[in-house]
């Protein structure tokens, strides 16, 4: 299984950040969210082979929690329990692992603009 990125003291700052007003909080925010988009971007590629719908739902979001790529779209059917399972060992996971170098390095740069924005 891939390995996950983790950043000490993440979750820690996004509490600050909350503090800071709600533009600081919208400026961090879309600073991290090209870094899940690498991941996105290389797990709808491989996912487009079994279905287009459900690689264009795989959407980025920033949280407490960290920066995770998801599937937005509901279930339809349910008629398919594994799907969500085929979407994680074939698109999202091995995006992550292959993607991990360059995760780590567009981070360190989102981190330096979030420095950037509390220097203003």
């Amino acid at each position: 299984m891939a390995e996950v990125v983790r950043v000490l003291g993440y979750r820690e700052f996004l509490r600050a950040t909350d503090r800071a007003g709600r533009s600081v909080k919208r400026e961090v925010r879309n600073a991290y969210k090209p870094v899940g988009e690498i991941v996105r971007a290389d797990a709808a590629e491989k996912f487009s082979g079994f279905s287009e719908k459900s690689a264009a739902g795989f959407k980025v979001s920033v949280r407490q929690s960290g920066v995770s790529v998801r599937q937005s779209l509901r279930k339809t059917t349910g008629t398919n329990p594994g799907w969500g399972a085929l979407q994680m060992t074939r698109a999202l996971l091995p995006a992550r692992a292959e993607k991990r170098e360059e995760v780590e390095r567009e981070f360190e740069k989102a981190i330096d603009r979030v420095a950037d924005i509390f220097e203003r």
